[in-house]
């Protein structure tokens, strides 16, 4: 008697009560977090209408908010939220990619660098100051340097040989309006930080929604989404933003708005192209199989493998945006108010007291601050996409 040979056909997947599994906390199908950052986004809201609208010539000790301000606080409220609670919440990933990271000496240093100045540049108002303006302390030079005494105004320093020393109180030196140096770096990396840090919060939800959609439908989908990219890239984001300046007026809020919505199409083509490499993955066929669906394979399968990607694309995209910045203040296509690095550049070569030669430390300093912020920048970048690779050994 013959034995009945076992089928040859694939078993079906066991269907899986996706909602039981989910990790994390949620609330009405939303997870704890972003329902916290809906409300926090909620009540920043509520007290910019307070502030704009209700009770516009109100300040309270320290309250004098521009649209700036609120915008910076809202990409702050995006950093903790989604950067700094999901590092916190998967500790233990964290300290593995920590301990990849750390091997990378420049890549510590660099972050180093950012991580110091950013919180020099939140604690400033109350520990640093604003630059102080002082028509008798014009063109001091730096602590341990000299200028010609009939170049300074009021040297506040010895002057030995004809020659102005530099004191303690501007330890960098100070400009033509009697500004310190120091300060006006510290207020220069302030608007850095602002212009990178709330153009990538406009940038990189738009960019991952994007780039996500494109990836995964495919189709006629993918089509559509990535020739209006080809066309939005065609037109130079600078050049809208010097069009609509001159129908408007300068503002660093536009640009940091028009460089915000119109230069993501880069970030968006890199995470279209991760989706593509994961939306064939094995891991990704067995969810689709076990009855998950797309919002859940895109949120718990595809969004975190292309995280990396997205992260290491927006610290490369960052110093960029800060150097158009710099270089539309630098030829006066920003708001000459702000003492931005390229206005801070600008100011040997705009009087005519003195000389560039001179006063040396107001080209030098300024430079080198930038300079190391743009490269920092750069090296965290690289030193994160090898750290969150995971095809990268260590």
């Amino acid at each position: 008697m013959s034995r009945e040979s076992p089928s040859t056909e694939a078993l079906p997947f066991e269907p899986v009560r996706w909602d039981a599994v989910d990790d994390g906390r949620r609330f009405v199908g939303i997870s704890l977090r972003s329902v916290t950052f809906i409300l926090s986004l909620v009540a920043l809201l509520g007290l910019l209408a307070y502030d704009v609208v209700v009770s516009p010539e109100t300040t309270l000790p320290n309250w004098d908010f521009t649209r700036l301000d609120w915008l910076f606080v809202a990409a702050n409220l995006v950093l903790v939220f989604f950067v700094i609670v999901p590092a916190v919440q998967r500790w233990e990933r964290t300290k593995w990619y920590w301990r990849r990271f750390r091997s990378n000496r420049a890549g510590v240093v660099a972050l180093a660098y950012i991580v110091t100045w950013y919180v020099v540049t939140l604690v400033s108002p109350e520990v640093v100051g604003p630059p102080d303006l002082n028509l008798y302390h014009m063109y001091q030079p730096p602590m341990f340097g000299t200028v010609p005494d009939n170049v300074a105004t009021n040297c506040l320093g010895p002057v030995t040989g004809g020659q102005c020393h530099g004191t303690v109180q501007y330890p960098l030196g100070t400009n033509s309006t009697g500004a310190g140096t120091f300060r006006l770096i510290v207020e220069a990396m302030k608007i850095a930080f602002l212009v990178g840090l709330v153009a990538a919060a406009l940038m990189v939800p738009i960019a991952v929604a994007v780039g996500v959609l494109a990836g995964y439908a495919g189709g006629w989908v993918d089509d559509v989404l990535m020739r209006y990219v080809d066309v939005q890239q065609a037109v130079p984001a600078v050049l809208i933003y010097i069009i609509v300046m001159f129908l408007t007026r300068k503002s660093l809020f536009l640009l940091i708005v028009v460089f915000g919505l119109l230069n993501w199409g880069g970030v968006a083509r890199i995470v279209r192209s991760e989706v593509l490499r994961h939306r064939e993955a094995g891991y990704v066929m067995a969810a689709r199989n076990a009855g998950a669906g797309d919002l859940h394979v895109i949120s718990k399968h595809v969004l975190p493998n292309v995280s990396g990607t997205v992260i290491t694309a927006v610290t490369r995209q960052i110093p960029m945006l800060i150097l158009i910045q710099v270089g539309l203040s630098y030829v006066g296509l920003n708001q000459v108010e702000l003492s931005s690095f390229g206005q801070i550049l600008s100011f040997p070569f705009e009087t005519s007291y003195t000389t560039p030669g001179n006063t040396w430390w107001l080209l030098v300093f300024p430079t080198i601050a930038l300079a190391l912020l743009i490269v920092s920048f750069s090296v965290l970048g690289d030193a994160l996409y090898d750290a969150i690779d995971p095809r990268r050994e260590v």
